[in-house]
């Protein structure tokens, strides 16, 4: 997430103006109560949060940062700042400056036991679909329940995405 402030053009502004309906890619904005306002945005393989204080994002705009951070955020700001620059260019951002997910197999697993669950699958049925048939029969019956208990919380934890957590991500 990159924080930037939002300012509104003057006359006399010799900077082009940050306009999200011009960007080459899918712009999303979130609204929040402290009129704080949320931008994602989204090309076809990647995902830029900005998080926007200031004047209304949804009309043309001066953007700025603030010069100075602590020095453990600098590196993902200034790759932040490079992908905004290159969306701001009309350019697709730099691929090197997304890192993989490393929560990203669990949650392909939460969510996808969540589809399941939805779909009125049992979990003996749920763990099948998602560990395979043979590791189902041999551990299904086993007495300390590891593999029902990763079921349960990935349903769970799909639950409770589906019901507001998914909000966390925004943060």
């Amino acid at each position: 997430m990159l924080p930037v402030i939002a300012e509104q053009l003057s006359a006399s502004s010799a900077t082009s103006p940050f306009e999200l309906s011009a960007l080459p890619c899918r712009a999303t904005v979130l609204l929040s109560p402290d009129k704080g306002q949320h931008v994602l945005l989204r090309n076809a393989e990647h995902t830029l949060q900005l998080a926007v204080s200031g004047a209304d994002i949804l009309h043309p705009v001066c953007l700025r940062t603030d010069a100075i951070w602590p020095v453990t955020l600098s590196k993902h700001r200034l790759r932040a700042l490079e992908c905004l620059n290159a969306l701001s260019l009309g350019q697709q951002p730099p691929a090197r400056s997304f890192s993989r997910e490393k929560r990203g197999p669990r949650l392909t697993f939460v969510l996808r036991a969540l589809d399941g669950s939805l779909a009125g699958a049992s979990h003996r049925e749920l763990a099948e679909a998602l560990v395979g048939q043979r590791r189902v029969n041999a551990d299904w019956r086993d007495p300390r329940d590891h593999l029902r208990d990763r079921i349960r919380r990935a349903v769970s934890r799909g639950r409770a995405l589906m019901n507001g957590g998914y909000r966390d991500f925004l943060i």
